[in-house]
């Protein structure tokens, strides 16, 4: 419930302004999800020394993995976002840098076994960020269909309990706001976040060296300075880097056995149920 207080009178001649509030002030009472992320924020501001680490990715590139692979869809339903790419490349990335997907305890590091990927999103409740559970064994398409399945249930208030437990890394991308770079705070008791700002006009070297025009996107990595240095964090977005390049080369996107132009059409109660 919202509450209002009156507006006061004017400020009487000779009393000064800072001793007479004349405001009216509106008191807007948190949700439990805007309550549970005030508290992990502090938590994480307060308990977890972060340091951030930057690298450009190629957007050109970018966009045209996802449309190769988009290309294999017959509907439209099944098309992959930028979103679900980069939560599918980077739950492999971080099979190959698992310190990323741990936690610090008092005398060890924690290594898990599966990367369950948070991933933060903006709902009518507040901030919140469900789980997509061993995201590193999901097809490109599977991940989309776990990713809308969980944007569609948090816009319904249908999320569970079960869908915010285990997460080992977090993703946030604000780039569909036009947001070109920001420092997200690690999601406690994780070990590290990754940032996603939108595309942007930029120069680069092709293989010749030459300097070309190009899209560009920033992706920056905050982590736990207990556990993680710069150059593994650096290694890591490398790698994040790199594997775009190697997955339009390989089409290693295609599950074995499926032919272009298979997913979706007769296959949608199927891909449904995998997803």
């Amino acid at each position: 419930m919202i509450e209002k207080t009156p507006p006061r009178r004017p400020i009487p001649h000779g009393i000064p302004p800072e001793e007479f509030d004349r405001q009216s002030l509106t008191r807007i009472p948190l949700s439990m999800v805007q309550k549970t992320a005030a508290r992990r924020m502090v938590q994480s501001a307060r308990e977890i020394p972060q340091f951030s680490v930057g690298m450009e990715l190629c957007a050109d590139e970018l966009a045209a993995l996802r449309n190769r692979i988009n290309s294999d869809i017959r509907d439209a339903e099944y098309r992959v976002s930028f979103t679900a790419l980069l939560i599918w490349l980077a739950a492999r990335a971080l099979v190959e840098h698992p310190r990323l997907n741990g936690r610090y305890e008092e005398d060890a590091v924690v290594l898990h076994d599966s990367v369950n990927m948070a991933v933060a999103m903006d709902t009518p409740q507040g901030l919140t960020a469900p789980v997509i559970h061993w995201a590193e064994t999901l097809t490109v398409y599977e991940t989309a269909a776990a990713l809308e399945d969980l944007v569609t249930r948090a816009s319904r208030k249908r999320l569970r309990m079960k869908d915010f437990t285990d997460g080992t890394f977090t993703i946030s991308n604000l780039g569909m706001f036009g947001v070109t770079r920001f420092t997200p705070l690690i999601n406690p008791p994780q070990a590290a976040i990754l940032g996603v700002g939108t595309p942007k006009e930029s120069v680069r070297k092709d293989a010749d060296g030459t300097l070309v025009a190009a899209r560009t996107m920033e992706l920056t990595v905050t982590a736990d300075h207990r556990m993680l240095d710069g150059a593994e964090v650096a290694r890591f977005l490398h790698t994040l880097q790199d594997s775009v390049k190697v997955m339009i080369e390989v089409e290693a996107w295609k599950p074995p056995g499926r032919k272009a132009g298979e997913i979706g059409g007769n296959n949608k109660g199927q891909e449904k149920a995998d997803g």
